[in-house]
């Protein structure tokens, strides 16, 4: 009955964030200039080596406005004076990927599902209208895939003011700030998809704390940790950090491979991603199941630390509030614990405590572990 009931939220979840997908193409229309065209690309499949791809992950910013997960594909709107309109386009169903990789959908399976207005194969981009526009709205990211595109487009229509040899060019301006600013707020959907992520998480992290024993390679852990995501239908969120010992002082450590000892402590940073959507999530525990007298010094300063600062956060505080919350704790029980020596205040000042806390206090979350940085100019 449990699963079930999880099953059938996940599903009143899906249905809530598939009718979100189109309130945002429509939000971002009456964010862009009159007189302008949008292009956005979807992620490409990346070579692993010879014919072997890596495994597919969408980028954030597509699947953002379409809910699509599939690679190769160029979504376009268009806001020329009254008419506006939006127009996916996709590669053609064909019986070579119906073979190897399983057959594509057509046109109106696409149209029907993500509510689009038009869809196209890229062999039809004859049909494909685009109006003379003052502005051109894209990632400069992907600037070279554009011009490739208009390039072909031009092949079928010489008229095109995006011609090499047209004086008049469109205005480029950067799509992805547009779409990073809508990101930073969490619709209700969304919010339930990344606590459903993260419930995920703490239940893989809990699991392996009851499994965690001396002898272990840290790779096993890691792999305990998927074993469980994956029987979720999670993706990970990012490269697992499994770091016993003198290894959980290296931030970003990944090789996973050491033996676990039983006076050492164990971090594993690693976090499950559900529909796209991430949580993150590290916890630090004793391999024997028990602290000795200085590490629990330790951890407790941490704790502390981490406990303040969730209490403060509230409307109106900043990351960087949150971050001197945790900052003065930090340093507080570094002084305790005598590690640091000297005031409060000057320990702070002259940021003593970066020796051992070099980063900052959290980070937003969504489609990205780091959701939606904006880019400053």
């Amino acid at each position: 009955m449990i699963l079930l009931k999880n099953l059938f939220n996940i599903y009143l979840i899906k249905k809530m964030i598939n009718k979100d997908f189109k309130r945002r193409r429509d939000f971002l229309l009456s964010k862009i200039e009159d007189n302008s065209i949008v292009f956005l690309f979807s992620g490409l499949e990346k070579s692993r080596n010879n014919d072997v791809n890596y495994k597919f992950r969408q980028s954030s910013n597509f699947f953002y406005l379409t809910g699509i997960n599939n690679p190769s594909m160029l979504l376009i709107i268009t806001k020329i004076s009254s008419r506006h309109s939006t127009t996916l386009v996709c590669d053609r169903p064909n019986d070579i990927d119906k073979i190897w990789h399983g057959q594509l959908p057509s046109k109106s399976s696409y149209k029907k599902e993500f509510e689009i207005q038009n869809v196209l194969y890229f062999d039809e981009l004859n049909s494909l209208e685009l109006n003379d526009a003052k502005n051109m709205y894209f990632e400069f990211a992907d600037e070279n895939r554009l011009n490739q595109f208009i390039e072909n487009l031009n092949l079928s229509q010489p008229q095109s003011r995006y011609l090499r040899n047209n004086t008049s060019r469109s205005t480029k301006i950067d799509l992805s700030n547009l779409i990073f600013d809508m990101r930073r707020i969490k619709s209700k959907s969304e919010v339930s998809l990344i606590r459903h992520a993260a419930k995920i998480s703490a239940n893989a992290h809990i699991n392996l704390m009851k499994s965690c024993k001396s002898g272990l390679k840290e790779y096993e852990v890691e792999a305990d940790f998927i074993k469980h995501c994956m029987s979720e239908r999670c993706e990970q969120a990012y490269p697992a950090i499994v770091a016993s010992g003198k290894n959980a002082c290296v931030l970003h450590y990944t090789k996973n491979n050491s033996i676990l000892r039983s006076n050492n402590l164990l971090l594993v940073d690693a976090a499950a991603e559900y529909d796209n959507y991430a949580s993150d999530i590290t916890r630090t525990i004793p391999v024997s199941g028990k602290f000795n007298e200085f590490q629990k010094k330790i951890y407790e300063i941490v704790l502390k630390a981490q406990t303040m600062a969730i209490k403060a956060c509230k409307p109106g505080k900043t990351l960087i509030d949150i971050h001197n919350v945790a900052v003065k704790y930090i340093t507080k029980g570094l002084i305790e614990a005598k590690i640091l020596r000297g005031k409060l205040d000057r320990n702070i000042k002259e940021e003593k405590y970066k020796k051992y806390y070099m980063h900052n206090t959290g980070h937003w979350l969504g489609l990205d572990v780091h959701d939606s940085i904006l880019i400053l100019e």
